[in-house]
């Protein structure tokens, strides 16, 4: 079969070639690269070497610029490992087409070398004919050249199998991964083989860009302090971010840089014409002086932020960190439920020592209002009070925003580097909001810095010293989370010092129209109303909603009320309340509630511990017993207050 496709493909090409008779019997698209071959290009196909070779000097640089040889090197190796290519090679070449690596079987390697097949020949259609990598860069799809469907008769020996390699927003191929054998020997599933180290090199370029972008999101947010206009590009110049100054000024325009900034990105991006610092100022005579900084990752440079400054700040371009204060203090938590007096009282208690804290509690029931307060009312009142939200950072930033890094490391040429979260808070206290959400070499690192007192940044070697008071906040219970092995044992009982529970709204409801009317009379400057009241029916509306978002769901209610209430006078139907977050009993009086709830959580009570006597107290059986996982069974322990110890005097 293959023996009789072979000559086949011989008398068409003969035909072709010497004759100049139009091919039969052969593919479209060979037929179509061979005419191109022929009559655009004009290729020999008597020829035995190509014409674009590079230096050894000019491929070793082109390698280390191709990023994209970089993130497919260790996979190109995996693959080599496993498919053991006996009579094969396996090649990547860049987007122009170059070849920058080969591997596989030797003999094979050292045969294909006397046609150039090698790391550092073109092989485009328009420097080789028809064959595997230039015909699949030509038409930007999977390609099999089999012998003399070569237009070059030097290559009729092989068979190549070429997959491209595409990136979402690309319209020409990364890159191209290569599989290359005797034609006679060439494995059916060569170009299966292709396809499938493309796609996995796709999948590694795409993680890997979006964790660029997102390293240029990051720079792009920090900067935000200054005040400045900025926009955030990535690494081919394309706008990501736009800040709200920026897009008043219209710096942007149908999503894209003037020309001018684009030429000024591109002189960051490949390291041309920059100041000392590392960045390109420009002075624009019809526009705002800007600044194009570069931000870089692990060495390379991943985007560039643009920065147009304000009046203000227009003779100060430079990039500066704002140490802020807490902007509220006791007096703003509003209640006088039980439950609530009693999570002040522990605040108060905690700010009148430097211990950690962690604030437990759902979302929206004002945990960062508790830790602004206990640091307005601690005697660090004087010194920052820096707010990280642990969750809103990528993971692979975690430890350069928290601990800081030295020039370099992230973004670029900026001598001193980038002190870190830790180094803002110095004097004062920082606040780690959905602390359960550090990853694992975050929580190391955190916790040598709570027991040492001291901070290195990445790239470092120099310890700093700190004095640093922390609160954390979660809305995951800590202790479920160490269980379950997603938090460190150590850092839980390094940080769970003093502990506060912020209640939920629904466990304080006796506080519900103190809030609906203070948040209402907030409400009232930000709508441009006045005078406006809540009726009765409202209020018992109020109480008898579930509270699924807490106090930050009772304000958006608030708020959307008073600007879209037709009356002075908001009543129940102006909430808009969904009609799934109201409570079971929601005609009923608070005591009736009460005794509901009470009742609910008493027979939850006896099924847990009948359920448990059942099973010997083995938590696994008794879990399976009820239908829950062991997690959620711990939690019932833990909220029912249950052990073995209580249950037995």
């Amino acid at each position: 079969m293959r023996l009789a496709r072979r000559r086949q493909i011989d008398r068409a090409w003969r035909r072709f070639i010497e004759d100049a008779i139009e091919p039969a019997g052969i593919s479209e698209e060979i037929s179509r690269s061979w005419r191109r071959a022929r009559m655009s290009y004009q290729i020999d196909p008597g020829l035995t070497h190509l014409p674009r070779v590079l230096s050894p000097e000019a491929l070793t640089r082109r390698c280390e610029r191709d990023d994209v040889l970089r993130l497919a090197a260790p996979i190109l190796r995996d693959f080599l490992s496993h498919l053991a290519l006996s009579d094969h090679v396996l090649a990547f070449f860049d987007r122009e087409g170059w070849m920058l690596s080969i591997d596989g079987d030797r003999r094979i390697a050292d045969r294909v070398e006397q046609i150039d097949f090698r790391p550092g020949v073109k092989w485009t259609e328009e420097c080789a004919g028809t064959n595997g990598p230039g015909t699949a860069l030509a038409l930007g799809k999977p390609v099999e050249v089999f012998a003399s469907e070569h237009f070059v008769a030097a290559w009729h020996p092989w068979s190549c199998a070429a997959a491209p390699i595409r990136m979402p927003g690309e319209q020409e191929p990364v890159g191209l991964i290569d599989v290359t054998g005797p034609w006679e020997l060439q494995s059916r599933k060569a170009l299966l083989v292709a396809k499938a180290i493309a796609r996995t090199i796709e999948e590694r370029v795409r993680a890997a860009s979006s964790v660029r972008d997102e390293v240029v999101r990051h720079a792009f947010r920090a900067a935000h302090e200054a005040g400045d206009a900025l926009v955030a590009v990535d690494a081919r110049g394309r706008v990501i971010a736009v800040n709200d100054a920026a897009a008043r000024r219209r710096v942007v325009e149908a999503g894209s840089l003037p020309l001018p900034m684009r030429g000024a990105v591109a002189e960051v991006l490949l390291s041309r014409s920059r100041s000392s610092d590392g960045e390109v100022r420009r002075a624009s005579p019809d526009g705002p002086a800007y600044v194009v900084s570069e931000v870089r990752h692990e060495g390379s440079a991943v985007g560039a932020i643009l920065r147009f400054a304000t009046k203000a700040n227009g003779a100060h371009l430079s990039r500066s960190r704002r140490h802020p204060s807490a902007r509220y203090d006791f007096s703003l938590i509003l209640g006088r439920s039980e439950p609530l007096r009693q999570a002040v009282e522990l605040a108060r208690t905690a700010a009148r020592n430097d211990l950690p804290v962690v604030l437990s509690g759902e979302s929206g029931t004002g945990k960062e209002l508790f830790a602004h307060s206990i640091h307005a009312a601690s005697g660090r009142q004087a010194g920052p009070f820096v707010v990280v939200n642990c969750g809103c950072i990528p993971e692979q930033l975690v430890e350069a925003e928290l601990f800081g890094y030295e020039a370099g490391t992230f973004t670029g040429a900026k001598p001193g580097g980038s002190p870190g979260r830790f180094e803002d808070a110095d004097g004062g206290t920082l606040f780690l909001d959905e602390v359960s959400e550090l990853p694992h070499q975050a929580q190391v690192a955190l916790l040598r810095l709570l027991q040492e007192k001291e901070v290195v940044r990445l790239g470092g070697c120099m310890s700093r010293r700190l004095d640093v008071r922390i609160v954390a906040a979660t809305n995951k219970p800590l202790g479920e989370e160490m269980r379950a092995k997603r938090f460190r044992r150590d850092l839980y009982y390094r940080l769970n010092v003093f502990s506060i529970s912020v209640p939920s709204l629904r466990d304080r409801d006796d506080d519900i129209p103190l809030l609906a009317q203070g948040f209402l009379a907030e409400a009232e400057a930000d709508v441009g109303r006045r005078n406006l009241t809540l009726t009765a029916d409202a209020l018992d509306a109020l109480r008898d909603h579930d509270w699924p978002g807490n106090v930050r769901e009772l304000k958006n209610v608030i708020s959307r009320a008073a600007a879209t209430a037709p009356q002075s006078e908001v009543a129940a139907r102006d909430l808009l309340l969904e009609t799934g977050g109201s409570k079971p009993a929601g005609k009923a009086s608070r005591a009736e509630r009460e005794t509901l709830r009470e009742a609910v959580l008493k027979a939850e009570r006896k099924v847990l511990l009948e359920a448990l006597d059942a099973c010997g107290w083995n938590f696994v059986h008794a879990a399976q017993r009820l239908g829950i996982n062991r997690t959620t069974l711990y939690r019932l322990l833990s909220q029912h207050e249950i052990s073995r110890a209580l249950t037995s005097r």
